[in-house]
């Protein structure tokens, strides 16, 4: 999903619903925001969250904030856009 406002892109948005490979995943979306121009990325995931470690880091250098969110705090964190 994406938010945008008046074409500007503010926010890209995942959602996972396997703990498989999940950090390869997590890459691959940072990799993806980042192609198209999103400065954020949420990651709706039902699981326990991961250890990032090298990947904030690297999401860091592609320049996307990363956010991993439980599916039910999402319509609240989407309110304040």
């Amino acid at each position: 999903m994406a938010v945008l406002k008046d074409g500007e892109k503010l926010l890209a948005i995942e959602l996972e619903n396997s703990y498989k490979w999940i950090r390869q995943r997590i890459v691959y979306n940072i990799v993806k925001a980042s192609r198209a121009g999103f400065p954020e990325l949420w990651i709706v995931y039902p699981f326990q969250a991961p250890s990032l470690g090298w990947i904030e880091e690297y999401a860091e250098e592609l320049d996307v904030s990363i956010s991993i969110l439980k599916p039910e705090e999402l319509k609240r964190a989407l309110a304040c856009f």
